[in-house]
Parts: structure tokens; C-alpha cells; sequence
């Protein structure tokens, strides 16, 4: 028989709550799909790494909404479903106070392409230098995967090794010169597009791949003259072109392989092809004016403005028209360019097959919003966000406000909403659309 004073059993241990980070990565990834928020996406991926580990291997098939980026990098979601909503910016990007460090207000988005932003800095010197005021630095960043790429300087000099070739254009007169290296050069960019996503590795200041096909094409401001500029990230200075061709109100975009450039008043349309110089420079190797019949105007109306976009694997032009002033704005149409007829045209749409349109001053983006499901975003409609918008700066209560406005292709109607409502800080830039794609 045992003796001794036993000890009683304590309480069996309890068990501990399984922690969120362990997750499965199906369910994470099921709940992924169900939010609509390009910065909530971000947010949930944010959470722990098993989380943005699940998310690479579950990605959402569908893209987020659009956001709107304001002028200081602040991002903001718009109410699509009420049109007399006052969006408010939700947050900044933190990840541009390395670039943009000491003063942040100094740096201007110029474009955009799926994940990736084209964001440049001014640089500033003591008159009478000719570079006063041209953008000193120009990069890419993914404000998703924090990664960032410097672009070359639209701001530099360089000493010997010019390159320079010319470029009949074809169907018309004149030609297109292109200069790499020039000797001093200094540009502010209005607007910056690019044909395909750089390729990339992963940390924050990364090293581009060389073999990457993404090409900038830009429209580029310098004393007074409006240029061309093409370039790849990896390439040291931006390829200058000029010709009669290239005016002061034109809009751009990549096509299948080429770059479409229009008269933004007039929807003359011509076309460019590249080529590879010394391995990596792209220059055009072919230049071409599209023989496109003039547009005919609204009646009533007596000027207009184009923006090129891809929607629906066409490529459409978006025209406003208005009337006495750019305060009147009088109606919308949208033609696909047939490439069947001889020589191409413009067609009038009635419709953008489940798509609506996204334009503002530095991008014109096409959302698939009948595929989505969204019921926060209705289809065939075209959101306008740039100051060929009747009363563009609305100024409420000594703040900074915009009013932008939406056309139905469908009704026809014009509606506007307000972005912003915020102190003014003196930051310069507009807002501009920004379509993520996960």
C-alpha cells in the first residue's frame, strides 16, 4: 500500500486559441476575392506573412476598384454608386517619403500602367539657369510591393557619343528626328505611358531586368516646346524626338506593339514603330501619319477634346465637345478606329460593351465593370477627371476641391462629383485615376 501525502491534480492545461496567422491559405485566399478595395487588398496582405504568402497563391480574378490619387500622393476611394458624393482622401503612400524626402510636395505622378505609378521631382536652380523648373528626377513605383525603379533624369547633360537619326513620315510631309545623348536637355513631363510592366525582383530599390520590353513613351514640355521622349528604365538618358507632327495638345498611347499619337483638338492621328539601337535604346523606325478623315463637330458646339484609351482590345477615342468657352460642356462621343477601311477611320460607338472609361490628365484607363459583379460601379460609363472639366477647381470654403464629371453612353446624361475637400498646402499636380490590377 503506498504511503505519503499525494499531490492532487491541477486543472488540465487549457488550450490555446489558434492564431489568425494560421490561417488556411484557402480561406484567406476566398476572403481575399471578396474585397473590392485595391487599399483594403493591401491592407489584408499586410497582416502577417503567411497572409501575403496566400495571397501570391491565391490571387483575386477580378481588379479592384479604381482609386483616385491626389496631388501629395494621398490615395482615396470614390463612391461610384452616388454621384453628388464628396470623395475624401483615406491615406498617403508612405513609401514616397524616401524619393521625395525634405519636401514631398515637390513630386507630381505623370502616369501610370496597372501596379505602377510614374511619379518625377522638380528640380529647382537659381535663375538664370534654363533648367529652372524641369523635373529633376523621374521613377517607377509599385506603391503595392514598395518597389521603385529610377528612371533616367529628364533633367541632365551629356558630353559626347550622340546618337541621332531621322524618320521620314510616311503619308505625309516632314520627318521625325530622334536624339540620344544629347548634349543638355531639360523637360518637364506631362504625361508618361508605358507598353508593358518593368521586370522586376522585389526589394524596394531594385534592379530592373534588362531584358525587359517596357518602353516610356512621354509628352515632354521644355522651353516652350512640346516634345517626344521615349526611353527603357535601364537606359541612361531619355530619347529626344522632334518633328511637325508632334504638336502642343496631343495625347498618347501604347497599341499593340505601337505608339499612337493624336491631335487632341483636330483627332489627326499618327502612329510610330520602335527598334532596338545599341541593344537596349528604342528609337522609331517608322513614322506614319493615318490618313484619318477630320472629326466632324457636335452641332452647336465649336471645340473639342481627344484622349486615346484601350477598352475592350479597341482602341477608342474619347471626344468632348464644347461651346464658347471650355466651361460649357456640351457632349460626349467615342469612335473605335477601324483598321479594315482604306485608310482607317474613326466609327462611332454607342456603347463600350460592359466597360467604363477612366480619364484624367496623365492616363486614360478601361475597367471591365460588367465582369465584376461590383455593384459599386455601374458599365458604359465615362468618368472624366482633369481640368477641361467645367469648374474643374471648385474652391469650397478656401479649400481645395474637384469637380469631375460622368457621361452615360448609354442616357447620354452628364453628372458631376466632388473629389477632395481638404486644406490647401500648396501641392502642385492633379488628381488622377490610378487602376490597379490586384
Amino acid at each position: 500500500m503506498a504511503t505519503g501525502a499525494g499531490t492532487a491534480p491541477g486543472p488540465p492545461p487549457r488550450p490555446q486559441a489558434p492564431s489568425w496567422s494560421e490561417l488556411f491559405s484557402e480561406i484567406i485566399g476566398a476572403v481575399l476575392c471578396r474585397i473590392p478595395s485595391a487599399a483594403d487588398r493591401a491592407r489584408f496582405r499586410s497582416v502577417c506573412r503567411s497572409w501575403r504568402a496566400a495571397a501570391r497563391c491565391y490571387p483575386p480574378p477580378l481588379p479592384p476598384l479604381p482609386l483616385i490619387l491626389c496631388p501629395g500622393f494621398a490615395l482615396a476611394s470614390p463612391s461610384f454608386t452616388d454621384s453628388d458624393a464628396v470623395v475624401t482622401a483615406a491615406h498617403r503612400l508612405p513609401l514616397l517619403g524616401t524619393p521625395l524626402e525634405g519636401d514631398p510636395s515637390f513630386g507630381d505622378c505623370v502616369g501610370s500602367f496597372q501596379d505602377w505609378l510614374v511619379c518625377t521631382r522638380l528640380y529647382w536652380r537659381t535663375p538664370p539657369c534654363s533648367w529652372t523648373g524641369a523635373d529633376g528626377d523621374c521613377f517607377l513605383v509599385n506603391p503595392l510591393s514598395s518597389e521603385m525603379i529610377y528612371m533616367p533624369s529628364p533633367c541632365a547633360a551629356h558630353s559626347g557619343g550622340t546618337i541621332q537619326s531621322s524618320v521620314p513620315l510616311c503619308n505625309g510631309e516632314g520627318e521625325v528626328i530622334c536624339t540620344i545623348h544629347a548634349p543638355e536637355y531639360a523637360m518637364t513631363l506631362v504625361k508618361v505611358v508605358l507598353s508593358a510592366p518593368p521586370a522586376t525582383g522585389s526589394s524596394f530599390f531594385t534592379e530592373v531586368n534588362l531584358g525587359s520590353t517596357c518602353i516610356a513613351a512621354a509628352i515632354s514640355q521644355g522651353k516652350g516646346e512640346y516634345k517626344l521622349a521615349f526611353c527603357r528604365p535601364e537606359m541612361q538618358s531619355w530619347c529626344i524626338c522632334e518633328g511637325n507632327c508632334i504638336k502642343s495638345y496631343v495625347d498618347i498611347e501604347f497599341y499593340q506593339g505601337k505608339l499612337y499619337v493624336v491631335d487632341t483638338s483636330s483627332g489627326d492621328l499618327f502612329s510610330f514603330e520602335f527598334e532596338a539601337c545599341d541593344r537596349s535604346f528604342p528609337v522609331i523606325s517608322r513614322a506614319e501619319h493615318c490618313l484619318i478623315e477630320k472629326l466632324p463637330l457636335m452641332d452647336g458646339t465649336d471645340r473639342q477634346k481627344c484622349n486615346l484609351v484601350q477598352s475592350h482590345g479597341k482602341l477608342l477615342l474619347v471626344v468632348r465637345y464644347f461651346t464658347g468657352s471650355w466651361d460649357q460642356f456640351t457632349g460626349v462621343r467615342v469612335y473605335a478606329l477601324d483598321f479594315k477601311s482604306d485608310p482607317w477611320r474613326w466609327v462611332e460607338i454607342k456603347g463600350l460593351g460592359g466597360e467604363s472609361i477612366f480619364i484624367s490628365s496623365s492616363c486614360s484607363k478601361s475597367f471591365p465593370a460588367s465582369r465584376t459583379g461590383y455593384d459599386q460601379i455601374d458599365h458604359d460609363r465615362i468618368y472624366f477627371l482633369d481640368p477641361f472639366c467645367p469648374n474643374f477647381f471648385h474652391e469650397v470654403l478656401g479649400n481645395y476641391s474637384y469637380r469631375s464629371q460622368v457621361y452615360s453612353i448609354r442616357d447620354g446624361r452628364i453628372k458631376p462629383f466632388l473629389i477632395g475637400r481638404g486644406p490647401k498646402r500648396g501641392v502642385p499636380g492633379l488628381p488622377m485615376w490610378f487602376c490597379p490590377s490586384q
